[in-house]
């Protein structure tokens, strides 16, 4: 995805800078924020395998909150 995000972002520069349409500046900088949203948010906080038949519970919280609320 991030090779993807990159072309589009690159190509959206060079086609736009060129005396091409402003709609790839628009592409290029869409490309931009996803690629930097989808860092930001690819940060786990645990990695393990699962193996079939494994149950697995997945709790999501604020960032604020502790363990113990």
């Amino acid at each position: 995805m991030d090779a993807i995000f990159g072309w589009l972002y690159r190509t959206g520069l060079k086609r736009g800078g060129k005396g091409g349409h402003w709609s790839w500046f628009i592409v290029s900088l869409a490309a931009f924020l996803l690629r930097r949203d989808r860092a930001q948010r690819s940060a786990s906080v645990i990695r393990f395998p699962v193996k079939p038949g494994d149950k697995v519970l997945v709790t999501m919280r604020e960032l604020g909150d502790t363990a113990d609320s």
